[in-house]
């Protein structure tokens, strides 16, 4: 009797286990719906925490890390977009769309560095010539955010009519 209950237990828990690795795929699945409705939805606090949760749960997906980065550079986290980026990058290394993202990000943490640097820059004509030739260049990159004189809003459609 006691055999038969310990492979009755036995089975009921290989069979549970089972029943989970099936319902896994799915949980991931309405994570990943979840995720991506909070992300275009733009709730990005709630889109961080499931996207976050969808890493965990299934860490080799680059989508889910491109999508992080997606909305780290959104919200203006520049360091943790670079650093998802990478980590799609890492399982994927051939989207183009990961890099050219990266490297928008990049170049608004250089155009960052060069204001700042610009800011800085004292007693040193040389240097700050530089600095000037190089965010004039990067001012005519067409690249939203890269310009220091602010730009008058587009007409809206209903101002064209």
């Amino acid at each position: 009797m006691r055999v038969l209950r310990t492979t009755l237990l036995g089975a009921s828990l290989l069979l549970s286990g089972c029943a989970a690795l099936h319902q896994q795929p799915n949980d991931i699945y309405e994570l990943r719906e979840k995720a991506q409705a909070a992300y275009v939805g733009e709730q990005d606090d709630k889109a961080e925490r499931l996207l976050l949760g969808l890493a965990r749960e299934a860490p080799n997906e680059p989508e889910t890390w491109f999508t992080l980065g997606n909305l780290y550079a959104r919200t203006n986290r520049p360091d943790q977009a670079v650093d998802a980026y990478q980590k799609a990058l890492m399982l994927n290394s051939t989207d183009a769309k990961v890099w050219h993202n990266l490297g928008v990000v990049r170049i608004r943490q250089a155009w960052a560095a060069f204001i700042q640097s610009y800011a800085l820059v004292k007693g040193d004509e040389a240097l700050r010539a530089k600095v000037e030739t190089l965010i004039e260049a990067m001012e005519k990159l067409p690249l939203e955010g890269l310009s220091r004189t602010p730009k008058k809003a587009a007409a809206s459609a209903t101002d064209a009519h």
